[in-house]
């Protein structure tokens, strides 16, 4: 969970978030050693044997971080970093009602597995529609617990994985983007049940020999909401001490 909050009013303003910025960061190439990581199969189940005449082929096994390299590195990279701060800048263009734009400036923070914090200088008069242009987006390590993952295949050098979330929500499925080479997370499409859709391109930037998110570019497509969202996240500290009480949840 992400809160969205000012840090120059009360708690009580304090708003619940969720947003697509841990997932994108991703360990360089090379600077973390694949391998299999906790909360998702380790095993592979056998290739099934040839379907007998007449009967139905069993549909193929999604991936996991056993079969499939290309996730196994996204899990290991993703989980190298411990924690980090950095600052958060973005704006938000409404294009329906009510047709304004608005500059926010703050800081985000990290702590693994999943936890993370945006702390904006002043909580938006329009807080309340903006925190909806943030999906959910639990670790790459979590997914196998989560969602019902399949590869859609390979295209321009990145494969293509959709997420189908287990539980029925909102969200009819995910489609995320993967760079086949620095296995980091290019794009995510969320597709919903009554039609809309938002989707994130990212950019990255080395710091420390790690690969971060730099820019998030997002479109917002929803049958309430329409707006385009840009953010810059600037000004990394990783692995630096991030205390408990950034993520505490607001009374």
């Amino acid at each position: 969970m992400v809160f969205f909050r000012s840090r120059s009013r009360s708690a009580s303003l304090a708003l619940a978030l969720t947003a697509p910025l841990t997932l994108g960061l991703a360990v360089a190439p090379g600077s973390a050693a694949p391998g299999p990581a906790a909360g998702v199969a380790q095993s592979g189940s056998p290739a099934p044997a040839s379907a007998a005449p007449g009967t139905a082929s069993p549909p193929p096994a999604s991936p996991t971080a056993a079969s499939d390299p290309l996730l196994r590195r996204l899990i290991a990279e993703a989980s190298a970093i411990a924690t980090y701060h950095a600052r958060i800048s973005a704006d938000i263009a409404f294009h329906s009602f009510p047709y304004i734009a608005t500059h926010l400036d703050g800081d985000v923070y990290f702590k693994r597995p999943d936890r993370q914090a945006v702390v904006f200088e002043t909580v938006p008069v329009l807080a309340g529609s903006i925190k909806k242009f943030y999906p959910n987006v639990p670790s790459p390590a979590r997914w196998a617990q989560i969602y019902t993952i399949s590869s859609l295949g390979d295209s321009a050098g990145a494969t293509t994985y959709r997420l189908i979330p287990k539980r029925h929500g909102r969200v009819e499925h995910l489609d995320v983007r993967v760079d086949d080479t620095k296995a980091t997370i290019g794009t995510y499409t969320w597709t919903y049940e009554d039609g809309g859709d938002i989707t994130f391109d990212q950019t990255f930037v080395a710091v420390d020999g790690h690969a971060v998110v730099a820019t998030q570019t997002g479109r917002v497509e929803l049958p309430a909401y329409k707006a385009d969202v840009r953010s810059t996240i600037s000004n990394y500290k990783l692995n630096v001490p991030v205390a408990d009480t950034v993520f505490a949840e607001p009374a």
